[in-house]
């Protein structure tokens, strides 16, 4: 009897450590863009190579299926005295655009056809989460914002190519 009880006690325990590799694989499994002010702070340089087939500039992303994007500022000092945050992300159709977005589009991202202001999932000064349902093919094109008290805005603007292979609206 004893065994039998050891034994339930050994597979409980391996279910356990299974389930939380899974849930730990499952969360690293969302982008991550990393981004960096530039030396003469009016732009935001990506420091995370693309996985675009073509064109693969660094934070060219190609979405495969519903994923979180994860855009983390690794310099935070300027200039002004102050720290960098990150502010916003915006979508656009056309680099350097904002807004104009499919309205699936725009619901994929959670952002505003319009204006492309994306709502993000969670965000701090130093990341912002946001989320990419990826059910229609589109090309967007994303712009992250920094700002720093006492001095310009500044961003970046690479893209996102979505195969549609998400979950179906």
């Amino acid at each position: 009897m004893k065994m039998k009880v050891t034994g339930l006690k050994t597979l409980l325990q391996v279910t356990a450590v299974i389930s939380i590799i899974g849930v730990c694989s499952i969360a690293q499994a969302a982008m991550v863009v990393n981004l960096s002010v530039n030396g003469s702070e009016d732009k935001l340089e990506i420091t995370t190579h693309g996985n675009c087939s073509s064109n693969n500039t660094n934070g060219c992303l190609k979405v495969t299926g519903n994923e979180l994007i994860n855009f983390v500022l690794t310099q935070k000092q300027c200039s002004a005295g102050g720290k960098w945050s990150l502010s916003t992300v915006t979508l656009g159709t056309v680099e350097n655009g904002a807004g104009g977005l499919d309205p699936q589009v725009a619901k994929d991202f959670d952002a505003n056809a319009t204006s492309g202001l994306v709502t993000p999932e969670s965000s701090n000064d130093s990341h912002i989460q946001i989320r990419d349902d990826n059910t229609v093919p589109s090309v967007v094109y994303y712009t992250v914002t920094a700002t720093c008290p006492g001095m310009d805005p500044i961003n970046s603007d690479p893209r996102i190519i979505n195969d549609g292979t998400g979950n179906p609206p």
